[in-house]
């Protein structure tokens, strides 16, 4: 099992963060494409081999890349050939720092193949995708925004090895409510729990997993939800590392806390609760 840390955790120094994952004797870190103390985006590639070197120093390696975070929407026509120039942008960062590997959000990419918005965002993706062939770069499509079987769909038709998936359990459980508000639609719990199962969605998806997010989440019937500690939520972390482990998933467990009162020390039993799955 190679497991991850986000250095900067609950707005960690991201040296201090590097300290961190030695200590836990995890085996890499999920470092920021773009802003933050080390803006690998808008750094030279001497610059970048720097920090690279400085983290090899520590005798860790970077999992992937962290991309866009919702800030970039696929489906919409303004702005897209500077968000399609940017994802090329990261392409050539991530070569130089994290062996071609990142992960993001690209919009929400709705069900209908046909409507306009679908062609845009497959169409943007695939712009993306094949410019990393080129460059020696993978964009792994982050789950959450679009029910697996979309995600599924995007991976068969774009059909690049530059295109696979960061498999987040617990955004699938978090962003239903999310969509519904979007689509300004009622939220229906039992769909949701239907089209977004974590377990049914990674059995969906684990031919195209590159990334994993480690983390988890809880959805209520009324539309509410919250990311939780690892192993205290909805998502069936066992199962899921189960099917990873079947499968032969070789790839990262990169650990995600993006809130609570001690975020790092969420991190560090996160830490214990995966070895604790087994190897």
């Amino acid at each position: 099992m190679k497991i991850a840390i986000i250095p900067t955790t609950g707005g960690a120094d991201p040296r201090r963060g590097l300290e961190v994952a030695v200590e836990l004797g995890v085996q890499g870190v999920h470092i920021g494409g773009y802003g933050g103390a080390w803006d690998l985006e808008h750094r030279t590639t001497q610059e970048r081999k720097e920090i690279l070197e400085l983290i090899e120093s520590y005798g860790l390696a970077i999992s992937a890349l962290i991309g866009w975070g919702g800030n970039v929407d696929l489906c919409e026509e303004e702005g897209l050939a500077d968000n399609i120039a940017w994802g090329k942008r990261l392409n050539e960062t991530a070569v130089d720092v994290s062996g071609g590997l990142w992960m993001a959000h690209a919009g929400i990419c709705p069900d209908d193949h046909e409507s306009d918005r679908y062609q845009r965002f497959a169409e943007s993706l695939a712009e993306v995708a094949q410019h990393g062939e080129q460059v020696g770069a993978r964009l792994a499509l982050e789950t959450g925004p679009e029910p697996p079987r979309v995600v599924r769909q995007l991976m068969e038709e774009i059909n690049s090895p530059s295109l696979g998936v960061n498999f987040d359990p617990a955004n699938l459980l978090l962003w239903p409510p999310h969509i519904a508000r979007a689509h300004n639609v009622e939220f229906d719990y039992e769909a949701a729990m239907r089209d977004f199962d974590p377990v049914e969605g990674l059995r969906t998806l684990i031919p195209y997993v590159v990334h994993v997010h480690a983390k988890d989440s809880v959805l209520r019937p009324d539309g509410t939800g919250d990311e939780v500690p690892l192993g205290t939520g909805m998502t069936q972390w066992p199962v899921l590392h189960g099917i990873f482990k079947a499968n032969g998933y070789a790839g990262y467990y990169a650990i995600e806390r993006e809130c609570g009162e001690d975020a790092m020390g969420d991190v560090r039993d996160a830490v214990e609760f995966l070895r604790g799955l087994g190897a």
